[in-house]
């Protein structure tokens, strides 16, 4: 099944409750280790913070899973999912247009810094290696479980729901430029270019796992890079 970008994702009129249940518990998990600060001692902090995120992120990511299975198997009903040969194809060309959208943002960076020594580093990038030096249970939320949760909420919840109403070109932006905003990071326009790409993919395909697999092989390469690197 062909489905064009123009084609909406015929969610339901209001915002279902099964679709804020994702959002609630992910922010439940990322805002929690905030306060550890307030009643944890120093030296346990980064531990503790490290299993309340895997188990908070697996947690919600299972949860997530049940609340929006009834949408996918409406979709393969409806005959609206690729089937595995195309799904692949669009994770490959998914894979393609990211890194072809990645090094044109990067070149431009550079030409507008004056050249590539001058492009300043990544700040997410920074936190991720920080992060991941001390508390090396991180590993899988960056790579597995954090892709997974934010493709289900970027783009099932947020996009689908709000490109059957707006189109496929101002959904992206909204849900774009949230994605980008969320991660906190000096490199606005990659975080915007991932976007779209993973919300075009989900759009050819119907099948959220084409997204992420693209989400979970470039936070691998990532990952991968810090430890070359390093």
């Amino acid at each position: 099944m062909k489905n064009p970008i123009s084609l909406p994702f015929l969610m339901a009129e209001k915002w279902q409750k099964r679709h804020v249940i994702p959002i609630i518990i992910y922010l439940i998990v990322q805002l929690v280790p905030g306060s550890f600060q307030y009643f944890l001692p120093k030296n346990i902090i980064a531990d503790v913070a490290g299993w309340w995120l895997a188990i908070g992120f697996t947690v919600a990511v299972i949860v997530s899973y049940y609340c929006l299975r009834p949408d996918w198997q409406k979709w393969k009903a409806e005959g609206r999912q690729t089937d595995p040969m195309d799904t692949l194809k669009w994770i490959g060309i998914g894979i393609a247009l990211l890194y072809a959208l990645l090094i044109s943002v990067n070149l431009i960076d550079a030409w507008m810094a004056g050249g590539i020594e001058n492009v300043a580093k990544s700040q997410n990038t920074d936190q991720i290696i920080q992060a991941i030096q001390v508390i090396p249970l991180l590993q899988v939320m960056v790579v597995l479980l954090g892709p997974i949760m934010e493709e289900f909420l970027f783009r099932h919840i947020m996009f689908g729901n709000l490109s059957s109403k707006l189109g496929f070109f101002f959904s992206f932006i909204l849900t774009g430029g949230l994605f980008a905003l969320i991660h906190q990071d000096n490199k606005f326009l990659i975080y915007v270019a991932m976007s779209f790409v993973f919300s075009l993919v989900f759009v050819k395909t119907r099948r959220i796992l084409a997204p992420i697999a693209i989400h979970v092989f470039n936070n691998g390469i990532v990952v991968l890079a810090i430890y070359a690197m390093s």
